[in-house]
């Protein structure tokens, strides 16, 4: 645990363990505002949709939509649609909330191993990863046409070398891993480049395999290192704050970390590889001192 910025981090196992684990290898993860969990698995073809609220679990393929090779990255938008990354197919399948096949993605140039994605539901955009051709691809999220693309290959800024996973802020700002640049870069809702954070090493503020990335509500991002099995905290500069989380199976450990996601109460989820589970964190910031307030007017 940690403090940071007048809040800290308290953490606790969402999903899998030693017995009854149903994943094998999970890869991404993300939260709906249903508050509905999608976790992506490599090692069983399929995606899985935890349901906390109604204590449910079920897949993708489970619901009868059995059609992912290598799934790697998954979002929804507030239309409750589904949208996941197949990298081994080069394909990015569409579907309804009961995986109901709706469409495939149609860029302009084919995807050459999609992986991360997101959707920005309030400004109607999805953005791919597209790793292979060192782009992020822009669809309209109404027509599900390409309507751009950010980035090529290369080491300035707005460029990129086989970016991965990515993330996106209220603001509608769009957070990229720059893999193999050993950074993190922020566009904003047009695709205009703002900053770029990050470098390889060992030392706190830099990078060794970066992985998952997101933001809570007052703005600290949240980056995954798989070399360093943490997670560190930046401020909206890109100054290090802190890192949780270590080399382990225990409580708060984990192992070859990868996927992570923000929710809107600002519970963070980092898939444990490994480990075989997703592992799950609350900032204890102003959304977490509301809802202790809220539970002691309510005792």
């Amino acid at each position: 645990s940690g403090d940071f910025s007048g809040g800290g981090v308290a953490t606790s196992i969402l999903l899998g363990g030693e017995s009854g684990t149903v994943l094998k290898k999970p890869m991404g993860v993300f939260v709906g505002n249903d508050s509905k969990i999608y976790v992506t698995d490599t090692a069983s073809s399929d995606v899985f949709v935890f349901d906390p609220k109604n204590s449910k679990m079920n897949t993708i393929g489970g619901m009868g939509a059995k059609i992912f090779y290598k799934p790697i990255g998954v979002t929804a938008d507030t239309d409750g649609r589904i949208f996941v990354t197949d990298s081994q197919v080069d394909k990015v399948t569409v579907l309804s909330s009961t995986a109901k096949i709706l469409a495939y993605l149609q860029p302009d140039e084919p995807f050459k191993q999609p992986s991360g994605i997101i959707a920005d539901s309030i400004n109607r955009r999805l953005y791919v990863t597209d790793t292979h051709t060192h782009n992020i691809k822009v669809f309209d999220l109404d027509t599900l046409k390409n309507t751009g693309t950010i980035g090529k290959r290369g080491k300035e800024e707005g460029e990129f070398n086989f970016p991965s996973h990515l993330g996106i802020d209220t603001k509608g700002n769009l957070y990229v891993v720059d893999t193999m640049n050993g950074r993190i870069q922020i566009f904003d809702k047009t695709g205009k480049f703002i900053r770029a954070f990050g470098q390889f090493g060992d030392a706190p503020g830099m990078f060794a395999r970066p992985k998952g990335v997101g933001v809570d509500s007052e703005g600290h991002i949240y980056v995954v290192d798989a070399a360093f099995n943490n997670v560190q905290i930046f401020n909206d500069e890109g100054q290090v704050l802190l890192a949780f989380a270590s080399y382990g199976s225990d409580r708060s450990q984990m192992i070859l970390p990868a996927g992570l996601a923000v929710d809107s109460q600002d519970y963070i989820y980092v898939v444990d590889s490994w480990n075989r589970r997703v592992n799950m964190f609350e900032y204890i910031g102003e959304k977490a001192k509301a809802r202790a307030a809220q539970t002691q007017i309510k005792k």
